[in-house]
């Protein structure tokens, strides 16, 4: 990012240190990220990404503007939306950019909160063994990065302090703890130099706290699980309620307009709360959801990379090639039929087989390009799940077993070879390499960093490691193998307690998808009836089509959203999204066959 800053601070300068007079606290908090940046060039950066989304908002205006031609928008309204959604994405970005920092900060805590339970256990165990804090810190300083981010940097300060500086390692310690915007770090590090000072039990006083620390982290895991389950509630209630009410008020409107009554379509508003407003009202779930759980520094990214680099480019190609021949307007829609014809004859086919009407050929070619292209991330999604899921199962039970097996006096390392037998569901292979490299008389050391290739799970590689670490520098005493095995215990009790009540919360959205398709649906053909009944005639294939893409794109993203905060990957959403557009297609089965029952008793 260095040379982006400088390029936004060559040309934007000015503006960034305006930014800065009049919003002081960027400073602050910048310093408070770990950022490493200028906080005028900062400033400038968010002026020029501003710039950019500007310009992009208006280079993707022609979608909307073709939507809306079609939904028989005026000039005025059609000029009024290529002018305000890049105004308004330009403006999102700069408020976002600008507090971008902030919420770095509050995502710093969030990772801090994570490891300091790890840190206190490991500096306690290393203690056990004799080894000072400070050396533990300078250890620390070059564990893997993907266990310790936070922790990680601020043993680097603390070996550099130390080292280079020649500041006194109490004295770096200290300071270290009242830079660090955490409160749970600043007690560890102040408590212990205190207690060191006043020539006390360190040893004592590091356990206590730990302790203390790992009860607390119990503590914010059921805390989150809580918050997470009136979320989820939250997030259906407004959704569907919001859904609902927009829906059938525009699916009105324009019946009444087609008419001739003398109402107003509304086609700007519609195409901004339906393309718009409702997909951001989704993200801005996903972001709450993703504030209140944990981030886990190790994940599989290969779901996400399979998404971007081949799912969303094969859904925007099908979504022209299957959806918009039937959304534009003449003659843009014979054109597009005319390029893309094997593909508006298969949606065409596909419809006349299920048996819909006419119409519905936007919702089945929305439903085919949202659903192929959510294929190939949803299966790397579920291997991923399968390989590194079951992991953290079979390692704390092998944690609790080892625990026993320690407290018979055999060495940690003859523990290992005799429980490499007992089945561990998937961390058994793992276990059963481990012990014949101890067998071999490989270091524990480099077992860990064979193990640490390719691993997946941050919750297996952070206990591997206290695990490696305990019994090279500690000896592995049972006390402190017996506080790893309670805290794996009680996390994975809390996990499971969590998706318990998250489970009956995740048949919402398919409730929901199911309602709000058949609503639409029967609401426009009951609409088509009555004006039909009072002299009045509608094309109720134009509004089925209108209303169904918005309808099946609410739906995907309510997917992504129940993923997001049922698992605590947006990942996991893939399977929902697409059993979601299947939801969708049974919706717009069933509708008519509700609707031809409906319309004789009316």
């Amino acid at each position: 990012m260095s040379s982006l800053d400088g390029i936004a601070y060559s040309l934007f300068g000015w503006a960034g240190e305006a930014i800065i007079r009049l919003y002081p606290p960027l400073k602050d908090d910048i310093a408070s990220a770990d950022m490493k940046v200028y906080p005028p060039a900062y400033a400038a950066r968010v002026v020029m990404l501003s710039l950019i989304a500007l310009a992009l908002g208006f280079a993707f205006d022609a979608p909307l503007v073709m939507i809306m031609s079609r939904l028989g928008a005026g000039l005025l309204q059609i000029v009024s939306l290529s002018i305000l959604a890049p105004i308004i994405l330009a403006s999102l970005t700069f408020i976002l950019a600008l507090f971008y920092p902030r919420l770095k900060v509050s995502s710093r805590v969030s990772r801090f909160d994570l490891e300091i339970p790890y840190l206190s256990v490991y500096i306690t165990v290393m203690a056990t063994g004799g080894i000072s804090p400070y050396t533990s810190f300078e250890r620390l300083a070059k564990a893997p990065k993907v266990l310790f981010q936070e922790i990680r940097k601020e043993a680097t300060r603390f070996f550099i302090s130390v080292k280079a500086i020649g500041m006194d390692p109490l004295s770096a310690i200290e300071e270290s703890a009242k830079r660090v915007p955490h409160n749970g770090y600043k007690q560890l590090m102040l408590g212990y130099a205190a207690t060191l000072r006043a020539g006390g039990d360190v040893v004592h006083y590091l356990q206590r706290q730990t302790e203390v620390m790992l009860r607390e982290r119990v503590s914010q895991v059921k805390t989150v699980g809580e918050r997470i389950g009136a979320l989820m509630e939250s997030y259906m209630a407004i959704v569907l309620l919001t859904s609902m009410t927009l829906y059938v008020l525009y699916v009105v409107n324009m019946a009444l307009a087609q008419a001739g009554l003398g109402l107003q379509q509304g086609a700007f508003q519609f195409v901004i709360v339906s393309y718009i407003v409702m997909p951001m009202l989704s993200g801005l779930f996903i972001y709450l959801a993703d504030l209140m759980q944990p981030k886990y520094p190790v994940y599989d990214s290969t779901p996400y990379i399979i998404y971007f680099a081949l799912g969303l480019p094969l859904t925007i190609f099908l979504f022209i090639a299957t959806t918009l021949p039937f959304l534009v307007p003449p003659p843009l829609s014979t054109a597009l039929r005319t390029v893309f014809y094997p593909f508006v004859t298969l949606v065409e086919s596909i419809t006349k087989a299920l048996g819909m009407q006419r119409g519905y050929e936007s919702g089945v070619g929305m439903i085919i390009s949202t659903s192929i292209g959510l294929i190939p991330p949803m299966i790397a999604e579920n291997y991923s799940t399968l390989k590194f899921g079951g992991i953290q199962y079979g390692l704390t039970r092998f944690l609790r077993d080892l625990v026993e097996v320690r407290k018979t006096g055999m060495a940690p390392e003859k523990c290992i070879t005799n429980l490499k037998d007992r089945d561990y569901g998937r961390f058994t292979p793992y276990l059963q390499e481990m012990a014949t490299q101890v067998g071999w008389g490989v270091s524990l050391g480099k077992i860990f960093q064979r193990f640490s290739r390719g691993m997946k799970n941050w919750f297996a590689l952070i206990s591997m490691f206290l695990l490696v670490e305990s019994i090279e520098v500690g000896g592995g005493t049972p006390q402190t193998l017996e506080a790893l095995a309670s805290y794996a215990e009680t996390l994975e009790q809390v996990e499971k307690e969590k998706k318990a009540a998250l489970r009956p919360l995740m048949l919402m959205p398919y409730v929901g998808a199911l309602i709000i398709t058949i609503v639409v649906l029967i609401l426009v053909s009951f609409m088509g009836s009555m004006l039909k009944f009072a002299g009045q005639s509608i094309s109720t294939e134009q509004l089925t089509s209108t209303f169904l893409p918005p309808v099946i794109i609410n739906s995907y993203m309510m997917g992504l959203a129940a993923g997001k905060i049922g698992s605590e990957r947006v990942s996991a959403g893939f399977l929902h999204a697409f059993l979601l557009m299947l939801a969708n297609l049974v919706s717009m089965i069933i509708a008519p066959q509700i609707t031809a029952g409906m319309m004789p008793r009316l």
